[in-house]
């Protein structure tokens, strides 16, 4: 009985002690497997966070100190991110700050964090702040304009953050484990061959849990003896779910700080595989394919440039930066490639910014000089040689002189004309004298342009007439303006229709609108110049001197497009031209 007794016992004693072990090891086992994971993900996020916030503050650092826009976008980014944002000239002098006046602190030239990131590395420091009073972890990322550096973005956390989270999880665990074995000493004798079943389920949630598997529950094998050591297990689980939540919050937030950037974000990995691509990428870089995460980059991209610069960036290790032209759709791209050397692995963070509109703007404005300067040269060099000529000795003749006078006033006000036709591009452009609505009478308005170009088209034997109902009902418009796309339409009519030709000013009702209309049975515009016609300085027969400006249809188009109209127009080699607009009606 003694044996007996001694050996159930020892048994107890010997399930006691696996308990306990077993419990041991696994508390271990998950201590450390969240703290790595926990630490682990905070320095990423903390890496990526400060490489984000260089990113969105480079813009105000970039040709101009704009310390309103930085400071405002630091608070905004340190807001995000719930993080302390310094921001620091290349000189380490303090520009903005999220917790501090910029004037209250020194100058963090010397700060180690601060002396590598201004040395154009992403580093990290650990210490106590003289203006905080204590610990915080520090991750500096230089922040670079055009390739060059131009600042320092600095992200910092209390420690005590981390130390206390930290200490929850083995708290939570050592809890546990505690709970088991006592629970496991107390009623060892009675639960001897239930502890086993116990065990055997305890370690399958564990390792349930370890594998990922946070909503994984012990249930207890009988009416009381289990049930503590259950409800001890599942509080450990539901704390580290509540932890990974925290996490997966973190990350949800810098997903939407990638997901909402106007710049296109993409991480690489080893073997060139993408590991994460944000929105404004995925538009930029043109990706067809629906999940390209796990696919190999140039399969992602077909661009061998941008390819050979990330090949370049996981083989050298060093930032690299170019400008690449991608053909479907057609974009200028500016992207750098940022090494990430994690362990013995490289990673690279490729940041891309759309220079499209950039180049449209480039190229519209070197047009635009050009057509200027083209369209100046002419009548500046008639005019100069008209001066050298009576300069010359043609003044000395009255008649002659007359002549040169009259060319020389007519080229001025082909000058003239042109640069007032510019200023009222740009004023339409620019939004600039916003429109004047009121309801126009359009039969009246026609009229009057009309008679304004009456002798013109007597003299060329040109037949213009004013088509519309009696009663046409009032549009909504400014009348000055609208005037203005009248007698210019009118005017390219006239000049391009031959004697004995006709001209209509038209316009009808249509449903809530009021459509106008100028045709003519002129020469026409060849197909192939239609899409241009719009264009400032655009002519679509050079050889006529017809002494426009070519700007007259590129106001036209301005002025009905600020009126919420387009201009449609349909025209055919030899058989004329017609150009429609609508109008709102006047209730």
């Amino acid at each position: 009985m003694n044996l007996l007794h001694s050996l159930q016992w020892r048994i107890v004693l010997s399930y006691t002690v696996l308990i306990i072990v077993s419990m041991g090891a696994v508390s271990i086992y998950l201590v450390n497997f969240v703290r790595d994971t926990y630490i682990s993900g905070l320095e990423e996020r903390l890496e990526r966070e400060a490489v984000l916030a260089a990113e969105s503050l480079a813009p105000f650092l970039d040709g101009g100190l704009d310390l309103d826009g930085l400071r405002e976008t630091g608070e905004r980014v340190g807001g995000l991110i719930e993080a302390r944002v310094t921001v620091m000239d290349r000189d380490g002098e303090v520009l903005a700050d999220t917790w501090e006046r910029p004037d209250q602190l020194q100058n963090q030239a010397q700060r180690p964090e601060v002396r590598e990131a201004l040395a154009g590395d992403i580093s990290w420091s650990t210490r106590v702040s003289a203006a905080q009073g204590e610990e915080l972890l520090y991750t500096a990322a230089p922040i670079q304009a055009d390739g060059e550096l131009v600042g320092v973005a600095r992200v910092a956390i209390p420690t005590s953050a981390i130390h206390s989270n930290v200490s929850r999880i083995i708290t939570t665990i050592a809890i546990s484990a505690v709970v088991v074995s006592v629970l496991s000493l107390a009623l060892g004798y009675y639960l001897a061959r239930r502890t086993a079943r116990s065990v055997r389920s305890v370690t399958e949630a564990a390792r349930q849990v370890a594998l990922g598997d946070l909503e994984h529950r012990v249930e207890a094998l009988a009416a009381d003896e289990t049930r503590e050591l259950a409800d001890a297990f599942n509080s450990m689980a539901s704390s580290l779910r509540s932890m990974v939540q925290e996490l997966s919050g973190e990350r949800d937030k810098l997903s939407a700080v990638l997901d909402t950037m106007a710049d296109g974000v993409a991480l690489i990995g080893p073997e060139e595989r993408t590991e994460l691509v944000n929105i404004a990428g995925l538009e930029m870089l043109g990706v067809r394919e629906p999940q390209p995460l796990g696919m190999r980059f140039p399969e992602v991209v077909r661009d061998s440039d941008l390819n050979r610069l990330v090949a370049t960036c996981l083989k050298t290790g060093e930032q690299q930066h170019g400008e690449v032209e991608l053909f479907q759709p057609v974009r200028f791209l500016s992207a750098i490639a940022t090494p990430i050397v994690e362990a013995e692995a490289t990673w690279v963070l490729l940041t891309i910014h759309d220079l499209t509109r950039m180049h449209q703007v480039e190229t519209t404005r070197r047009e635009f000089v050009t057509n200027v300067s083209h369209e100046l040269r002419s009548p500046l060099a008639s005019v100069k040689a008209i001066v050298e000529t009576l300069d010359n000795g043609a003044l000395d003749e009255a008649e002659v002189a007359r002549d040169f006078v009259r060319r020389i006033n007519w080229e001025v006000d082909r000058m003239s004309r042109m640069v007032e036709d510019l200023l009222d591009l740009a004023r339409l452009d620019s939004r600039q004298g916003l429109l004047s609505l009121n309801t126009v009478d359009l039969r009246l308005l026609m009229t009057e342009v009309k008679e304004s170009f009456q002798e013109r088209a007597d003299n060329k034997n040109v037949r213009v007439e004013v088509i519309a109902p009696e009663r046409l009902p009032r549009a909504v418009g400014d009348e000055e303006r609208l005037r203005q796309v009248l007698i210019n339409l009118l005017d390219n009519a006239l000049k391009f229709t031959p004697g004995t030709g006709w001209v209509t000013l038209s316009a009808y009702p249509e449903e809530d609108m009021v459509r106008v209309g100028v045709r003519d049975s002129g020469a026409g515009i060849p197909e192939d110049h239609l899409p241009h016609i719009f264009e400032r300085f655009y002519k679509a027969d050079r050889s006529r001197q017809g002494g426009g400006t070519g700007l007259g249809l590129a106001i036209v188009k301005h002025i009905v497009q600020a009126h919420g109209s387009e201009v449609a127009v349909q025209s055919r080699e030899g058989e004329g031209s017609a150009f429609t607009f609508t109008l709102p009606r006047a209730t």
